[in-house]
C-alpha cells in the first residue's frame, strides 16, 4: 500500500536526519560550513544504504527537496534563531515553502517501492554490474554536491555576512516565491492532466503554463536557485557561491531536460516533435506556428 510505503520513508528520513545531527555534533569546533557538509555527506550515504536495501534509488527522490529544510532547522538552532530579523525569516520560508510544496508533490506522485524513476531504470540496464558506483556518485552524491553548492549563500545570511543590499535580497526573496509558484502551477496542471478522463497513450499536455514552455517545473526550480543566490549576495556573499545555481542550470538545460524529452519523444513521438518545434523549451520567447 502507498500509505504504508510513505510511512516506511518517512521512518528512514528520521533515521537520516538523525544521523545527520550526530554528524553535526561531533565535528563541533570546525567551521559550521564543514559541519553542515560533513552532516550532508553523512545522511547522502545513509540514504544510499537504504536504497541498496529496498533495491530502489528512487529512496533519494525525496532528499533533494528535504535537505534545504534540515539546514533551516539546523541554522535556526545554531545561529540564534530567537533573534532572527524579517530577513532570516524571510529566507527561512522561501526555503520551507519550496521544500514542502516539493516534497508534498513528490509524496502525490510517488506510486510506492514498486516504482523507481525511469532514469534509474535506465542506468541500471546501461551499466549492469558496474551500476552501483553510478548509483552512488551520479544519484546520491552529485546532487547533494550540487544542493550544498546552490544553497551555500545563505550562510552568509545566517551566519558570516551583514545585510549589504537589501535589494539584492528581495530580489532573491521574489524569484524564489515566483520560481516557487511557477512549480506549484505547473505541477498542478501536470496532475490534472495526469487525471483527464479517457486519456490516450498519445495525449501531450499543451495548455496553460505548458502552451508557453515545455518545461515550466524547471524554470520554476532554476529561479527559485537563482534567488537563494541573490538572497546570500545581499548579505555579502562571495562571487563563487554563485557556481552552484550556475551549476544547477546547467545540469538542468544539459542533462535533466534531454533526459526527459528523450523519454517523451520515445512514448509519443509524432505530438512531441510538433510540440517541440512550436514551443520553447524553458523561456517564454513567444510559440510558432
Amino acid at each position: 500500500m502507498k500509505a504504508k510505503a510513505l510511512i516506511e520513508v518517512g521512518f528512514y528520513y528520521l533515521i537520516i536526519a538523525a544521523c545527520g545531527w550526530f554528524t553535526f555534533e561531533y565535528f563541533e569546533g570546525e567551521s559550521s560550513i564543514a559541519r553542515f557538509f560533513y552532516a550532508d555527506l553523512a545522511m547522502t550515504v545513509v540514504t544510499f544504504i537504504f536504497s541498496l536495501f529496498k533495491k530502489n534509488s528512487s529512496m533519494y527522490d525525496a532528499y533533494w527537496s528535504v535537505i534545504p529544510f534540515y539546514f533551516i532547522l539546523a541554522w535556526y538552532h545554531a545561529f540564534g534563531g530567537q533573534d532572527w530579523t524579517i530577513y532570516h525569516w524571510s529566507a527561512a520560508f522561501v526555503v520551507s515553502f519550496w521544500s514542502w510544496r516539493l516534497t508534498f508533490n513528490w509524496g502525490i506522485g510517488w506510486p510506492g517501492w514498486h516504482h523507481e524513476d525511469f532514469r534509474y531504470v535506465n542506468f541500471r540496464h546501461q551499466f549492469k554490474q558496474y551500476f552501483q558506483p553510478i548509483n552512488f556518485s551520479a544519484i546520491h552524491l552529485y546532487p547533494t554536491l550540487i544542493v550544498f553548492a546552490s544553497i551555500l549563500g545563505l550562510f552568509w545570511v545566517y551566519e558570516l555576512g551583514e545585510l549589504e543590499s537589501s535589494g539584492l535580497f528581495w530580489l532573491g526573496f521574489a524569484l524564489g516565491i515566483i520560481g516557487t509558484l511557477l512549480e506549484l502551477f505547473a505541477d498542478r496542471e501536470l496532475i490534472r492532466f495526469r487525471k483527464r478522463p479517457n486519456p490516450k497513450k498519445e495525449d501531450l499536455l499543451q495548455s496553460g503554463l505548458w502552451a508557453h514552455m515545455r518545461n515550466p517545473n524547471y524554470l520554476g526550480e532554476i529561479l527559485f536557485w537563482f534567488g537563494l543566490m541573490f538572497m546570500g549576495f545581499g548579505y555579502g556573499a562571495p562571487w563563487y557561491t554563485a557556481l552552484g545555481p550556475v551549476g544547477m542550470l546547467a545540469m538542468f538545460v544539459f542533462a535533466s531536460i534531454p533526459m526527459k524529452e528523450k523519454q517523451m519523444m520515445k512514448k509519443r513521438p509524432e505530438a512531441f516533435q510538433d510540440y517541440k518545434r512550436r514551443v520553447p523549451m524553458l523561456l517564454p520567447l513567444g510559440r510558432k506556428k
